[in-house]
This record gives C-alpha cells, sequence and structure tokens, in this order.
C-alpha cells in the first residue's frame, strides 16, 4: 500500500515538471514550426497561382474557420488538378494560418483527439516524398505543378522552391515528432489523474483493489462515472494501470513510465565567447517575416474597400471621362484619399493624402521581400552579410515604415466605415483583427532591436571597464 502510494506521488511531480515542459518549451517550438511551414505553403501557393498552374479558391476569404478540419485527400482526375489542387491548397494555408493565429498551443488544449486531426493534417500533403508517382492525389498533382514551374525557372525561382520544399519537410517532421510525443503523454496524464482522482476517492476502497487486478478494476468502474463524469473510458489505458499496480514485473513497468516522463534537454556546449550581437540582430529582421501574411491579408481587403469607395463616387460624368480615357489610351488620375491621423505625440489631427495605388505596391511590396525573410531567401541573405551597424539601420527604418502604415490603415479603417454609403457598409471588409496582428508583430520586432541595443550598450560599457564579455 505504502509502495503504492509512494510510486503516485512520484508520477504526479513527474507529470506536472512534463507538462510544464510541454507549455513552456516544446509547444511553443512547435508553433514556430507551424509558422514557418505556413509561411513556405503561402509562398508554393501564390508562387503556382501568379504562374496560372493552379486556380486561386474564389471563395477562400469568404469561409470561416472555428476548428482544426483536415482538407479533403480525395483522388480526383489530372484534368481537374488546376481548380482542385488550388481549392485544396488554399484550404490547407488557411487550416495553418488558423492554427498559428488562433489556436492555443497548450497540453489542456491539445487532446488526444485535437492531436488526431493535427497528424492527419501533416497527410494532406506528403512533403517527405513529394513525386508524380506518389499515390496521393494531392501530392503528385503538386509535385507536377512545381515541376512545370521549375521548367525555365530563374535561380531565384527555383531557389524559392527549393528551400521552401525543404523547409516544409522539417517543419513537418519536428511537427510530427512533437505530437506523437504528446500523445504519450497525454495517456500517461489521463493514467494520472485517474490515480489522483479515483484512487484517492473516499469511497475507493485501496485495502480490497490491492488484492488483484479485478478487484482494482471493479474499484474503478464503481467510481468512474461519478468522478470522471462523461470522460470517455479508455480500457487499454485502464489495463496498463492494472498491469502496474499487480503484473510480475511491475516494478519494471513503474521504472521505465517515470524515465519516460524524464525531461531530456539538448546540451549546448558553452563556449568561451561573448554573446552573438549579429544573430540577435538578425532575430529582429527574421520576425519581420511574420508580417507578410498579415500585409496580404490587409492589401486584399484594402482593394476590396478601396474599390467599393470609389465605385460609388463614380457618377454618370465620371463613368464616361474614364471609358473615353481607355479608349484614347490617356492615363487615369491617381485615386487618392485625405485622411485624418492622429498624431501620437501632440494628439492634434492632422490630413493625410494616401495614393491608393503607390500605398499598394509598397504593400506588395513589402510582404514580398518579408515572406522571403522566413526561406532564407536572396532578400535575407543580403541582410545577413551586411554589418550589423546597417542592419540595425534596415530594422529602426521598417519599424518606422511599418508604424506608419499602421497608422494609416487603422484610419482608413475608420474612414471606409463613415465615407461609404451605408447601404454598401455591409460589404466593407474590417481590418481590425489584422491590425490588431500588425501591432503585435511590430512590438515584437521592436523588443528584439530594444535587446539587442540594449546588450551593445552592455559590451560597450565592459570594454570601458575593461571587462571582456
Amino acid at each position: 500500500m505504502e509502495e503504492n502510494t509512494a510510486f503516485t506521488n512520484q508520477l504526479e511531480i513527474a507529470l506536472a515538471q512534463k507538462q510544464e515542459w510541454f507549455n513552456s518549451e516544446c509547444l511553443p517550438d512547435m508553433l514556430n514550426d507551424y509558422r514557418l511551414l505556413y509561411t513556405c505553403v503561402k509562398n508554393i501557393n501564390e508562387l503556382l497561382t501568379k504562374k496560372s498552374l493552379i486556380i486561386e479558391d474564389p471563395y477562400k476569404l469568404e469561409k470561416k474557420i472555428s476548428e482544426i478540419v483536415v482538407p479533403d485527400m480525395t483522388s480526383f482526375p489530372e484534368s481537374e488538378a488546376p481548380t482542385i489542387l488550388g481549392e485544396r491548397l488554399s484550404a490547407y494555408e488557411m487550416m495553418l494560418d488558423y492554427i498559428c493565429t488562433y489556436f492555443r498551443f497548450s497540453v489542456e488544449n491539445i487532446t488526444i483527439s485535437s492531436i488526431k486531426k493535427l497528424l492527419d493534417l501533416n497527410k494532406v500533403f506528403d512533403w517527405n516524398n513529394l513525386s508524380q508517382n506518389n499515390t496521393s492525389s494531392n501530392t503528385r498533382s503538386l509535385a507536377m505543378a512545381l515541376t512545370t514551374a521549375r521548367q525555365n525557372g530563374t535561380p531565384v525561382l527555383l531557389s524559392t522552391i527549393n528551400d521552401s520544399l525543404e523547409k516544409c519537410t522539417e517543419a513537418v517532421n519536428s511537427i510530427d515528432r512533437k505530437l506523437n510525443e504528446l500523445a504519450a503523454f497525454q495517456k500517461e496524464l489521463y493514467k494520472g489523474r485517474l490515480r489522483n482522482d479515483i484512487f484517492e476517492h473516499p469511497e475507493f476502497n485501496k485495502q480490497k483493489a490491492s488484492i488483484s487486478a479485478d478487484d482494482e478494476l471493479a474499484e474503478i468502474k464503481k467510481l468512474y462515472s461519478k468522478v470522471m463524469g462523461k470522460k470517455s473510458f479508455y480500457h487499454d489505458l485502464v489495463q496498463e494501470i492494472l498491469n502496474e499496480d499487480h503484473a510480475p514485473n511491475r516494478d519494471e513497468l513503474r521504472a521505465r513510465i517515470l524515465e519516460k516522463l524524464k525531461i531530456v534537454r539538448k546540451e549546448v556546449k558553452k563556449e568561451e565567447k561573448g554573446p552573438d550581437t549579429h544573430e540577435l540582430v538578425m532575430q529582429g529582421v527574421l520576425s519581420l517575416s511574420g508580417l507578410s501574411p498579415v500585409i496580404g491579408q490587409l492589401e486584399l481587403k484594402l482593394k476590396e474597400n478601396f474599390d467599393l469607395l470609389f465605385t460609388e463616387k463614380k457618377g454618370f460624368i465620371q463613368r464616361l471621362k474614364a471609358l473615353l480615357r481607355k479608349a484614347f489610351n490617356i492615363k487615369e488620375k491617381e485615386r487618392s484619399v485625405d485622411v485624418p491621423i492622429v498624431d501620437a505625440k501632440t494628439g492634434a489631427r492632422v490630413m493625410n493624402t494616401v495614393k491608393v495605388n503607390d500605398f499598394l505596391i509598397d504593400l506588395e511590396k513589402k510582404k514580398r521581400i518579408y515572406g522571403s525573410f522566413s526561406v532564407n531567401g536572396p532578400e535575407y541573405n543580403k541582410i545577413k552579410s551586411a554589418s550589423e551597424e546597417s542592419i540595425l539601420g534596415f530594422l529602426n527604418k521598417q519599424i518606422s515604415e511599418n508604424q506608419k502604415i499602421y497608422t494609416i490603415i487603422n484610419a482608413l479603417d475608420d474612414y471606409f466605415k463613415s465615407s461609404i454609403e451605408i447601404l454598401l457598409r455591409p460589404r466593407i471588409k474590417g481590418m481590425k483583427i489584422d491590425l490588431s496582428s500588425y501591432r503585435n508583430i511590430i512590438i515584437t520586432v521592436n523588443k528584439k532591436r530594444g535587446e539587442y541595443v540594449a546588450l551593445k550598450e552592455e559590451i560597450e560599457q565592459m570594454k570601458k571597464l575593461g571587462i571582456n564579455k
């Protein structure tokens, strides 16, 4: 009896420590894997769409996602590949976006059923065997589309494809490994909670349960519904508990469980050199990659809202002028809007003229550049090879520019809601959620920049004191 109590106490401590490790270290790493996978899949999707090798899902932006749903994996004829592959790749990308943005990465939230869905999601495209001979229609069609895209492709395009595919494979393998480890832990957590909640219940007869496996099972079943509610009764896991308490090799089974719950961290050899400041400032640059999908969403919504705004303003005369300009190939006057911007320092409202086409072109450029950072594209490598001073200057400029862009889009969001005709306002694309994500990423980048600056100042101060850090 005392032996069982000692094991239960050891098990409870080991489970709590392992759960904390998952929540604080393993699962945040898995979120980073998903972010990398999302960025690479988005790059591939955009590349194939631009080359007209797939047809983008026209209803993509209208679909609302509130839970993990695995995209269709059924077979389809090659003749329908552009349409069906486009729909499924879009669905896969959107699901990854949902996971990165809204899904909560914690042991409490990622249940066994969620793990199964996430593992199935990783099978939608077989990144480890992206071949035209693959038995999966999704994978086979994607491989064929990428082969066509590579033909006569520029070195930059080929590099982007290869890097994206390599990163997809790495991310999926890492996610699979972590999910399988979490699944094993969830089973032990179920067993541990059953021991804690049922075995320690006042009505549980420990003396009777210690007689045999059948007696212990009877005691568990007697209290299961009362204590565990509607939680599923897993016969195989309960049988494992019975073996751990009554099997001839129970000591070995218990030792194996405690060994499995040990936290194994990779040992990093400490080198006798100071912190890598170059790597730290590059982390700020890499954080900019998170802006790419957010800017992409804002760009699409802005285009629709601007079209709604200017279509409404076009009367008969304006439409006639537009037709004449088109007929005589006369360049159309730049569309622009004047929006009030509140000065953060003084609180004064200042009118700001937004030249629509220039503004959207700038957003598209930033989206493309930031998107290349996550896959070590040419722009990223060019920045990486520069001096720290130049990189910091680049980072300062991007933070300043994005803060200004955020302010303008935020003002435009209010402008659309007040300036577009009331009957058309239900068609306005709201941007507050995207703007919140935009602001959070700017804060993250700024924090990375601040950490670098603080470290550099500390190192300089140490040098003045004659201390090498």
